[in-house]
């Protein structure tokens, strides 16, 4: 019950320090909210916000591989990671175990970062991380890029 309490009340604090597009000062934030994010609904597109978002930005990204986490194992480098949210310990070590697989152009999409104590604490853990150099909450999930050369930033944006 209390966590139940715990996830509207974060979901409240995070709607109103979070941003629309217009509150980013980064050119990429802002032309990744405003075309993937914010894009009217297609006909053929899932009613389901989340994953109508990681289709859009696999659309997006064109990624040549695209692992969903607790799958059979992949080998080479990875482009494009989702991790539907559920146990943030489990979650936190398949992540490390891939974390080498991973490269300046990949995306990780990670669900329900807000669901629980173990989901915040692995959000915070992948934020603090020294190659991740951009990351987006959209409170139902979390958008995680490391490109290169851009200074670290994170977005609160409403979704």
């Amino acid at each position: 019950m209390m966590e139940s309490i715990r996830f509207y009340v974060d979901f409240l604090a995070h709607y109103l320090r979070s941003h629309s597009r217009h509150g980013t000062h980064s050119p990429f934030v802002y032309r990744l909210v405003d075309e993937v994010i914010y894009a009217p609904r297609r006909a053929s597109e899932s009613k389901d916000k989340v994953r109508r978002l990681i289709h859009r930005l696999i659309e997006r990204f064109k990624p040549e591989h695209v692992y969903r986490v607790g799958t059979a194992w992949s080998e080479g480098q990875l482009d494009f990671v989702v991790a539907w949210g559920g146990g943030g310990d489990a979650l936190e070590r398949q992540l490390e175990h891939l974390w080498p697989q991973l490269h300046r152009q990949s995306v990780i999409v990670i669900t329900d970062i807000h669901r629980g104590n173990g989901m915040r604490q692995l959000w915070q853990t992948i934020k603090s991380k020294p190659e991740v150099t951009v990351t987006v909450d959209l409170f139902h999930a979390g958008l995680v890029f490391f490109h290169a050369g851009q200074a670290k930033e994170d977005f609160r944006i409403r979704f």
